[in-house]
């Protein structure tokens, strides 16, 4: 199964994933310039030797309290990559997930989860290298597959109903919708099943399942910080001043106007709506005069409020036929009368 790309629509501009694509083509540049496309040996063992993680040097780092060396090993092997087929399914993964991250963390906040998730399959490499013991203490780490999978692994908990559109080789190629929690279950299986039997390959399958566990992790955390966030929103009350009828909250939820589309038939009409990021239990739908239909609804941070108003060119009955809300997008259909 090969992902092209997912159904699920943002609200902003993802920076800091297009910087981190951009900064890890650049650094395998570099490699390539250094190496001579990698058929220098010497230089391309050099290379990876000393920019590289590797967990027998790391730990001597740390024995001798080199902390930031320590660190910074980390970091820059969290951006080489060891081929040009490895630094290109890095990426797409990270393109094809990573948007939808920074967009509900926000830029800086997503920035440091990367980070952090990719220590976090460092750390998990170093422990299956040091079970392992020999060899493996000493062979370099390279490549942001630790990082990318926290950002799946987040992305599972945070967006399960989105949907993948994958590329599939059985028999025939073709395309398919999967929902994102059954591709990223059959990804994180696929990788703890070759970490069992040992599947070589130079892959660290271990640093991978670290990194996801990790995003589950802070994918698990933020949905319930949010919930509980919200619930305490709403149990603030209003503040005003004594015989005003002026009222405001500590901290008011941003407006965003809703752009609504309608289909006519004969029979029904159907209304469509783009608000990603909502709370399904928020989603309240009205219709007055049997023509004009409101909708409002608010995210799951309780940040960000959508409303709107349709009016329509045929009567319809006050209670929809049907509501659908699927990859940020409102279905909602009313039977004519």
């Amino acid at each position: 199964m090969f992902p092209l790309y997912d159904e699920n629509p943002r609200t902003t501009r993802p920076y800091v994933n297009y910087a981190l694509i951009a900064i890890n083509f650049m650094v395998f540049i570099w490699e390539v310039i250094v190496t001579r496309l990698f058929t220098d040996q010497r230089a391309t063992i050099a290379l990876f030797m000393n920019h590289g993680f590797v967990p027998a040097r790391f730990l001597e780092d740390v024995g001798s309290a080199q902390f930031v060396d320590a660190g910074i090993s980390i970091l820059s092997s969290m951006f080489m990559h060891g081929s040009i087929m490895h630094i290109l399914g890095n990426m797409l993964f990270l393109w094809i997930f990573g948007d939808n991250i920074e967009d509900r963390f926000g830029h800086m906040k997503y920035l440091a989860c990367y980070l952090f998730w990719g220590f976090a399959a460092a750390i998990a490499h170093l422990a299956w290298a040091m079970s392992v013991g020999g060899e493996q203490m000493l062979i370099p780490a390279v490549g942001a597959s630790g990082a990318i999978s926290g950002v799946l692994g987040a992305y599972m908990l945070m967006f399960p109903h989105a949907r993948v559109v994958t590329l599939i080789f059985f028999f025939l190629i073709t395309t398919t919708r999967i929902p994102a929690f059954a591709y990223l279950l059959l990804w994180f299986i696929y990788q703890a099943i070759a970490a069992l039997i040992g599947a070589g390959g130079g892959v660290a399958y271990l640093a991978h399942i670290g990194g996801f566990v990790a995003g589950l992790a802070f994918g698990f955390a933020y949905r319930h910080m949010v919930r509980i966030t919200a619930g305490m929103r709403a149990r603030i009350p209003s503040i005003g001043h004594p015989g005003s009828d002026e009222r405001y909250y500590p901290r008011e939820q941003m407006l965003r106007p809703l752009r609504i589309e309608g289909i006519v038939t004969n029979r029904y009409v159907e209304l469509l709506a783009e608000m990603p990021g909502v709370d399904e239990r928020t989603i309240s739908i009205s219709v007055t005069d049997n023509s004009v239909v409101s909708i409002d609804a608010a995210t799951e941070d309780g940040y960000r409020r959508y409303s709107g108003k349709a009016i329509l060119r045929a009567a319809v009955n006050e209670q929809p036929e049907s509501i659908q809300y699927l990859n940020g997008i409102l279905r909602v259909r009313f039977t004519r009368i």
